[in-house]
């Protein structure tokens, strides 16, 4: 057995060894030197290419070398627009993290109670659509070209291996445990490892033969990453704990504890964190899992506001307030923090709420250098006021004392991309040298120009261009088939304005709203870019002519295939004075009605005060006073106005904000408090 840490460890920050000096040209058109570190073991092949499993491969890296060239054109959409770029009927929500992922000339994509479809790749049409087990996927699949299989992982604890080409179940394997949580299987060499439970288990992948099953004594809440070099299986605990499992026999390498936050949801200001709807990441290059934590909403305005502009100051600042610390680096030889990341926390959050926000992207260069690509925060901001709401960016991050002269592991570099605030953080992806990050409104790209080592810096950031961005809806743009709007797309309902490319719909408003699936993602394989989109279509791109459109093959559907229809909701009679209860709102979305409840919470980010009628807050009906609004409540400060455990009735129309029903209060009037001394107060 090896060392057991059980209580937060403080990271030292190692030395390497001397730098190596090599030679790396990075763009076409202009060379530069790079300072290599010896600390490169033998590196194990390369994975495929194709995007079998989530996050690309079992190290969890989510970067492939597979580059589709631009210019891209709209191949086909699933789930999304019909032939008019209008909402298509039966449209559905997906399930949080769940990517798509490619094998056989299909595309798989797990859809919740839908189960799983296959997708044809030539024009998205469904191949078949199975749901062994009658609960829910929320998981992404992993596709096993040696046996044909796809291995998917159900709410109910039951690990199913399809045919793919079919989907039929070959074999199954049931743990007795369940979890909702995203925890999608890893697949390398003869062996299929998944958590569920408090258990990590190895199966052998042709008969789902239990190689070994490790019990962590509390639910494990993340994916398992594998490190090949080491041998280690990698997971997550529910009481922040992260394990390295040896894949000789499912003993314990180590476990440990690296953080000094308690387990717990963190929600608007507490010391708890969580580890679930992440995963570990695999730097195998370096011997490092990176595992993320999710803070409270406060992290947006700590440990700076905004964060500084230089990276002694940030490791400073972390390593005397180490609650702040959100990426976590641990050495696969003992689970020993290996350095303090200067990255700070963020995600698609609001009113109280961050989400887990995004993973590092690892990527190795040809000549086996090995970095991270981060969401990083610092100073100064792509755009005004620049604060903590402001500061986000995307940054390179440097995992040892050499790559770059001047940076120390942990080390964080800035570069130029299309913004997003801290509270909207982009999910990243990566091929070759095109970075891609998912926001719930839109989809950046860049290529990555000039990374040299006198860049890096706020006012010297790594170059980039634009590649073609997707936007959820746009009509700034005449209505085509092939959805391109070469120069700028802005948001319908919304109007942001991003870089030119593709729009999923036309006219159709904020779409993502009514749908929120709370992540979006680019996926690049099968010479085909695939884009993940906040309201869960599934778009495919191609290389070619962007004012075409793929050419479908005969006897296939039109370019957009819709999801097949679900249940339409149950009627819903006139109106009538009766308030209804928050548990009813999203029946009567775009109707006028009266929701009478209790407030359980009441929450000012700034932008917007939220009264939350419903527990959990963050999935239930809300009550949202805009800023602009607040000049009309007495003291213009209607979040010391309203208390939780007060009674109300609130009027007004209702609707889909984020994925849950809100109503949008513009004057007091619209909200009657029920305490008549609460009214007085109110000055009514």
């Amino acid at each position: 057995m090896g060392p057991t840490v059980e209580t937060w460890v403080a990271p030292p920050v190692p030395s390497p060894s001397g730098p190596a000096e090599s030679s790396l040209t990075g763009t076409a058109s202009q060379p530069f030197r790079l300072y290599l570190p010896q600390v490169f073991r033998n590196f194990f092949n390369s994975p495929p290419d194709e995007w079998t499993q989530h996050a690309h491969d079992a190290q969890r890296t989510s970067f492939t070398n597979a580059v589709v060239p631009p210019p891209w054109r709209w191949k086909w959409a699933w789930n999304g627009p019909d032939a008019q770029g209008r909402v298509a009927p039966g449209k559905f929500r997906l399930p949080r993290n769940s990517q798509p992922v490619t094998g056989g000339g299909r595309v798989y994509i797990a859809a919740g109670s839908r189960g799983v479809f296959a997708l044809d790749n030539r024009n998205g049409a469904v191949i078949w659509n199975r749901n062994p087990g009658g609960a829910e996927i929320r998981s992404t699949p992993a596709y096993d070209p040696d046996t044909g299989s796809l291995f998917i992982l159900s709410t109910n604890g039951t690990l199913y291996q399809l045919d793919a080409a079919t989907g039929e179940v070959r074999r199954q394997f049931a743990t007795g445990a369940s979890s909702d949580l995203p925890l999608p299987p890893a697949l390398w060499g003869d062996r299929v490892f998944f958590s569920m439970g408090n258990r990590v288990y190895a199966l052998s992948k042709t008969d789902l033969r239990v190689i070994w099953s490790y019990d962590a004594g509390v639910p494990v809440h993340t994916p398992p990453a594998y490190s090949p070099t080491w041998n280690l299986v990698v997971a997550a605990d529910a009481n922040l704990y992260v394990h390295a499992i040896r894949n000789t026999d499912g003993s314990r390498a180590w476990r440990v504890k690296p953080t000094p936050r308690a387990p717990g949801d963190p929600g608007a200001s507490s010391y708890f964190a969580e580890v679930r709807n992440g995963w570990p990441v695999i730097a195998e290059g370096h011997g490092l899992v990176l595992i993320k934590l999710r803070l409270d909403w406060q992290a947006m305005w700590n440990p700076w506001n905004p964060w500084p502009r230089d990276n002694a100051t940030m490791r400073d600042g972390l390593a005397r307030q180490p609650e702040w610390q959100a990426l976590l680096a641990l050495r696969l030889q003992d689970g020993v923090p290996a350095f303090i990341a200067n990255v700070g926390h963020g995600g698609w959050g609001n009113g109280g709420y961050l989400p887990m926000g995004p993973q590092p992207v690892i990527k190795r260069f040809p000549n086996g250098q090995e970095v991270a690509y981060v969401v990083m925060r610092g100073s100064p901001c792509l755009q005004d006021p620049c604060n903590g709401q402001w500061d986000s960016r995307l940054g390179e991050m440097v995992l040892d004392d050499t790559t770059v002269p001047g940076y120390r592991a942990g080390y964080v570099r800035f570069m130029q991309n299309t913004f997003f605030p801290t509270d909207e953080q982009a999910n990243l992806s990566m091929a070759g040298d095109f970075i891609f990050g998912g926001h719930w409104m839109f989809g950046l790209a860049h290529e990555i120009l000039d990374r040299s080592p006198d860049r890096g810096t706020g006012a010297n950031p790594i170059t980039t261009r634009n590649l073609p961005h997707i936007i959820v809806s746009a009509s700034n743009c005449p209505f085509s088939p092939s959805h391109y709007c070469p120069d700028r797309l802005v948001q319908d309902g919304d109007p942001r304005t991003i870089p030119g490319g593709f729009y999923i719909y036309y006219g159709q408003g904020q779409v993502y709203d009514q749908y929120w699936t709370e992540y979006a993602t680019w996926v690049v394989s099968q010479n085909t870019i695939y884009f993940v989109s906040g309201d869960g279509a599934l778009v495919a791109l191609e290389h070619g002519d962007p004012t075409s459109v793929s050419r479908v093959p005969a006897g296939s559907p039109a370019v957009s295939s819709a999801a097949p229809s679900e249940d339409p909701p149950a009627a819903i009679r006139d109106e009538d004075p009766t308030p209804i209860s928050p548990f009813e709102a999203g029946r009567f979305v775009g109707r006028v009605k009266t929701v009478e409840g209790t407030i359980y919470d009441v929450f000012n980010n700034r932008q917007a005060v939220y009264l939350g009628l419903q527990r959990p807050y963050v999935e239930g009906f809300k009550v949202r006073i805009p800023r602009a609004d607040w000049a009309r409540f007495p003291q213009q400060l209607p979040d010391r106005l309203y208390r939780t455990g007060q009674r109300v009735q609130v009027t007004g129309r209702i609707e889909w904000y984020h994925g849950v029903p809100v109503i949008v209060v513009h004057s007091p009037s619209q909200i009657r408090l029920l305490d008549p001394l609460a009214e007085i107060a109110q000055g009514r």
